[in-house]
């Protein structure tokens, strides 16, 4: 604490408590075995605005002959505009109030004294500081989108996912950062920009930029972009029929594509259309091997390994897009190549059961229940197929908590134990993986140690 404030708190302490040290001098005489209190008001705090502070005198000393007769007296100097006093205090000076709690009501520095009496007398009184700052955090700009409509379009905006962190009322000020060269817009030409959802209406094709900026009445937001893209007539949507890919020989019948990628500038509804372009030689799948080719992500069951070709467009009502072309290959088994299993490093568990001894007998506690986390996950198949895994112990005496996946908990059970004696156990885990038709081994010990010993 800073000096200037402990000497303002000693002089403003003088005046509201009044001169313990000359009380203590003329009670002393009657009690001359007892050394006074010494007050510990605690250390310093830091806290926000509305948190409880908590205080603790109880570091202070007194004489133990008067443990039953001691009082605690709380002193606060608040900030300026604070209601906060003595009143404040939970349990205010009473003989149990070695920790009362309050909550500070401004921001600033508050004086605390503490003076702790007996029959002997009164401490000298001991301070600390509680620096109280504003709790507010920043409010958060969220100005929606991406827009896009049409010329002479009324565009509504949508900032109403804009927060302040403690739910204050919000400002909002939006603003149009950037237009087409071909636009005569302005920012006030957002309509009712001081809500959350503001509309603006545009002049001439191309991108808008708005910006949005909140304010909780103390600290503004971030700024947030987004978008209004604006046409003057219909645009043709663009079809994505997904990335193509190679899925090994381990890839599912039916395969599913993906067409989700797909989008049209105006924001019109799509419709789907997919067909088969091509298929490897030897294969009888036509377009009615898919389950709908008006969805846009349909299943297609395959009949022959090698390179399948497919085809998407969309259509928003108005145009088709340009067709988009996929392809999927699948590979034969003997193109297969089989996973490797790592089953992770070796574990170790010890622990420890207490024992007592009557008549020279020993008796000891079981030791604890112990688990470790067994780790298969840098296991890996060169295709990139999905692996499947198998953990298991043949004794049984270690739980598996996961056995089909690549992480599991080992747990032992609780186990008996001798004085003096480890008693061990060495357990043989193995971790199975396999892709879609081959698979490989490896396996880890698990040392479990129990010992009894003297408490």
């Amino acid at each position: 604490m800073p000096i200037t404030i402990r000497r303002q708190a000693a002089v403003w302490l003088a005046l509201s408590l009044g001169t313990f040290a000359c009380k203590g001098d003329k009670t002393q005489d009657t009690a001359a075995s007892c050394d006074l209190p010494q007050a510990a008001a605690g250390a310093d705090q830091s806290v926000t605005l509305g948190a409880t502070v908590s205080l603790d005198g109880s570091g202070s000393s007194w004489c133990e002959q008067h443990a039953d007769q001691i009082k605690f007296n709380w002193s606060i100097q608040a900030p300026a505009g604070s209601a906060v006093d003595e009143t404040a205090l939970s349990d205010n000076k009473a003989a149990s109030a070695t920790a009362p709690t309050f909550k500070p009501d401004e921001v600033g520095d508050y004086v605390i004294a503490l003076v702790v009496s007996d029959p002997g007398g009164d401490s000298a009184p001991d301070y600390l500081v509680v620096h109280v700052t504003s709790a507010d955090s920043a409010p958060v700009a969220d100005c929606g989108g991406p827009y896009s409509g049409n010329v002479e379009d009324v565009i509504q905006l949508d900032g109403s996912a804009s927060f302040d962190p403690e739910n204050a009322e919000m400002a909002y000020y939006w603003t149009l950062t950037d237009t087409p060269t071909c636009s005569g817009l302005s920012s006030s030409q957002i309509y009712n920009s001081g809500g959350p959802t503001p509309t603006v209406v545009p002049d001439c094709d191309g991108i808008f930029t708005v910006s949005l900026v909140v304010s909780d009445g103390i600290q503004y937001s971030d700024v947030a972009t987004c978008y209004v893209d604006v046409a003057s007539e219909n645009r043709a949507p663009v079809a994505d029929a997904g990335d193509t890919a190679a899925l090994g020989a381990c890839a599912d019948n039916p395969i599913q594509l993906d067409g989700y990628g797909s989008y049209d500038l105006d924001g019109d509804e799509l419709t789907y259309q997919w067909s088969l372009v091509s298929a490897p030689s030897g294969s009888a799948t036509t377009d009615d091997s898919f389950d709908d080719t008006t969805l846009p992500n349909p299943k297609f069951t395959w009949d022959e390994v090698g390179a399948y070709l497919f085809q998407l467009q969309v259509y928003d009502g108005t145009e088709w897009s340009a067709p988009d072309i996929v392809t999927m290959t699948i590979d034969d088994s003997s193109s297969n190549h089989g996973p490797v299993a790592n089953a992770g490093e070796d574990q170790t568990m010890e622990t420890s059961a207490d024992c007592t001894s009557a008549s020279y007998v020993w008796t000891c506690e079981d030791c604890a229940e112990l688990s470790v986390e067994l780790d298969g996950s840098s296991s890996y198949d060169a295709d990139g197929d999905e692996l499947y895994f198998y953990w298991s112990e043949a004794t049984e005496v270690l739980k598996l908590s996961n056995p089909y996946g690549a992480l599991t908990d080992a747990v032992v059970s609780a186990q008996p134990s001798e004085y003096g004696v480890d008693n061990t156990m060495v357990l043989t885990v193995n971790l199975d993986v396999a892709d879609c038709e081959e698979s490989a081994n490896d396996s880890i010990t698990v040392t479990y140690t129990c010992t009894g010993e003297k408490p």
